[in-house]
């Protein structure tokens, strides 16, 4: 198990790592051309395999080696993955989704005291869809 968790966070190093570049190429882009909404897209898929690689091993791992048929947790998904999802794709909503006007306010609020929360929750948000599948035991 130390082995795998160990594998699993220098793969992930190593994604970071490999994108980083073509995320500044993307963003460098973008700017150019007063459009930042790919940027954004980039950066939330990326966040997101992230989140899911760790639900992955975290949790998933051990559900496909159990039996029985899978199952998903809508009150996971319902309760936990819409409002953070709503906080992940705040970047997306302020600057490329038009929204209603509340969901914008509560967006451009968002963008301008960031430090680092849309990342985290595009994570969380990746992490806590990946969970939300498991195996019905009979």
């Amino acid at each position: 198990m130390f082995i795998f968790l160990f594998g699993l966070g220098i793969l992930i190093i190593i994604v970071l790592i490999i994108s980083g570049p073509q995320l500044l190429w993307i963003r460098t882009s973008c700017i150019r051309e007063y459009a930042m909404c790919p940027y954004f897209m980039a950066q939330f898929g990326l966040f997101l395999l992230i989140g899911i690689m760790l639900g992955f091993s975290d949790r998933l791992g051990h559900e496909i080696k159990k039996k029985g048929s899978w199952g998903i947790d809508i009150c996971k998904i319902i309760f936990c993955g819409i409002p953070i999802a709503l906080f992940a794709c705040s970047n997306l909503f302020y600057y490329g989704i038009n929204v209603p006007v509340i969901t914008n306010f509560i967006s451009s609020y968002i963008i301008h005291i960031e430090s680092g929360q849309i990342v985290a929750s595009q994570i969380i948000l990746g992490f806590v869809l990946i969970t939300s599948f498991f195996k019905k035991t009979s």
